[in-house]
């Protein structure tokens, strides 16, 4: 004989899988939030990487832009995690960072997305 669950077990199951849809949606969220702000990202590097390579910058200031635009869009990027390499024409920067994406409710990392940006000066036609 089958029976039918009660009420109760109902509603236990209902919020088993709403608690479980609301921790995947989550995830999902974080991640997306911390690839697009990783996309931003990348277009400003290498928009710095032009306009400081055409001005002749020093690294001092190009990794202060960059740390800059990093905790605008709340990307833990340090500055030992940046590498400058030339200057002008031949200007390269490397930055290499992660970044844990968070449990809702324990405030822990369950993934860590490594994110690594190598942007050349392009010479301007």
């Amino acid at each position: 004989m089958n029976k039918m669950p009660t009420p109760k077990a109902r509603r236990l199951v209902l919020l088993f899988w709403v608690l479980v849809g609301f921790f995947y949606f989550w995830l999902s969220y974080d991640y997306i939030r911390v690839s697009m702000s990783d996309d931003d990202f990348e277009e400003y590097l290498q928009y710095v990487v032009q306009i400081t390579g055409d001005d002749h910058r020093p690294s001092g200031e190009i990794r202060a832009l960059i740390l800059v635009k990093a905790e605008e869009l709340d990307l833990p990027v340090q500055g030992d995690q940046i590498t400058i390499l030339g200057g002008g024409n031949s200007l390269k920067v490397e930055v290499d960072y992660s970044v844990d994406i968070q449990i809702p409710v324990f405030d822990r990392g369950i993934y860590t997305k490594k994110f690594e940006h190598k942007v050349e000066y392009r010479t301007r036609k």
